[in-house]
Protein backbone atom coordinates (compact mmCIF):
# COMPACT_ATOMS: atom_id res chain seq x y z
CA UNK A 1 0.00 0.00 0.00
CA UNK A 2 2.89 2.36 0.72
CA UNK A 3 4.29 1.75 -2.76
CA UNK A 4 0.96 2.75 -4.30
CA UNK A 5 0.83 5.87 -2.17
CA UNK A 6 4.38 6.70 -3.25
CA UNK A 7 3.59 6.25 -6.96
CA UNK A 8 0.36 8.23 -6.78
CA UNK A 9 1.86 10.91 -4.55
CA UNK A 10 3.45 12.88 -7.37
CA UNK A 11 2.98 13.18 -11.09
CA UNK A 12 6.69 12.55 -11.72
CA UNK A 13 6.69 9.40 -9.61
CA UNK A 14 3.68 8.17 -11.57
CA UNK A 15 5.25 9.08 -14.93
CA UNK A 16 8.51 7.33 -14.02
CA UNK A 17 6.62 4.24 -12.90
CA UNK A 18 4.66 4.17 -16.17
CA UNK A 19 7.87 4.44 -18.21
CA UNK A 20 9.40 1.61 -16.18
CA UNK A 21 6.27 -0.54 -16.50
CA UNK A 22 5.97 -0.01 -20.26
CA UNK A 23 9.66 -0.80 -20.76
CA UNK A 24 9.45 -4.04 -18.76
CA UNK A 25 6.26 -5.11 -20.55
CA UNK A 26 7.70 -4.29 -23.98
CA UNK A 27 10.85 -6.35 -23.49
CA UNK A 28 9.05 -9.29 -21.88
CA UNK A 29 6.36 -9.48 -24.60
CA UNK A 30 8.99 -9.00 -27.32
CA UNK A 31 11.06 -11.84 -25.82
CA UNK A 32 8.14 -14.28 -25.81
CA UNK A 33 7.06 -13.32 -29.33
CA UNK A 34 10.59 -13.93 -30.60
CA UNK A 35 10.64 -17.36 -28.96
CA UNK A 36 7.29 -18.25 -30.55
CA UNK A 37 8.51 -17.00 -33.94
CA UNK A 38 11.71 -19.08 -33.72
CA UNK A 39 9.75 -22.21 -32.77
CA UNK A 40 7.28 -21.78 -35.64
CA UNK A 41 10.12 -21.09 -38.11
CA UNK A 42 12.04 -24.13 -36.88
CA UNK A 43 9.03 -26.41 -37.25
CA UNK A 44 8.27 -25.05 -40.74
CA UNK A 45 11.85 -25.59 -41.91
CA UNK A 46 11.84 -29.07 -40.39
CA UNK A 47 8.60 -29.91 -42.18
CA UNK A 48 9.30 -28.33 -45.60
CA UNK A 49 13.09 -28.30 -45.66
CA UNK A 50 15.42 -25.63 -46.95
CA UNK A 51 15.67 -24.32 -49.59
CA UNK A 52 12.07 -24.34 -50.81
CA UNK A 53 11.31 -25.86 -54.21
CA UNK A 54 11.03 -22.47 -55.95
CA UNK A 55 14.53 -21.38 -54.76
CA UNK A 56 18.04 -22.39 -55.71
CA UNK A 57 20.73 -23.54 -53.25
CA UNK A 58 21.38 -20.18 -51.58
CA UNK A 59 17.72 -19.14 -51.33
CA UNK A 60 17.41 -16.92 -54.41
CA UNK A 61 14.49 -17.37 -56.79
CA UNK A 62 15.25 -19.67 -59.72
CA UNK A 63 15.35 -18.29 -63.25
CA UNK A 64 12.53 -19.74 -65.34
CA UNK A 65 13.00 -20.12 -69.07
CA UNK A 66 9.88 -18.93 -70.86
CA UNK A 67 11.07 -20.11 -74.30
CA UNK A 68 9.66 -23.63 -73.85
Amino acid sequence: MKALEFVLGSFWHWAGFMVFLITVLYFSVNFFLRIIHKLIRKSTLKKLGYPPVHCDGDGDFRQIDLDD
